[in-house]
């Protein structure tokens, strides 16, 4: 994934990540997104409004929590070539 330098640009591209990297882990998983924030205790308008865009900014505790969910570090949630320069 190239990613746009300058703050914005870049926010955009890796909130995309993000997103598709959560999905691709539930998959591997077998499990639903509604699954995995159950299991780390986050709410569902908070996913719910990152995973349809409304939300630019991933706070670091909402990916922790999601990482929880699916009993990964968040390093291996990171460790992918979507987050790659």
């Amino acid at each position: 994934m190239k990613r746009v330098l300058g703050l914005w640009g870049e926010q955009v591209e890796l909130n995309e990540a993000i997103i598709e990297r959560m999905k691709e882990l539930t998959a591997e998983r077998n499990m639903t997104i509604h699954q995995v924030i159950q299991k780390g205790g986050l709410n569902q308008a908070t996913i719910s409004e990152l995973m349809n865009g409304r939300t630019k900014h991933s706070k670091v505790s909402t990916i922790q929590k999601f990482c929880n969910g699916l009993n990964i570090s968040i390093s291996y949630f990171f460790n992918s070539d979507l987050f790659s320069e």
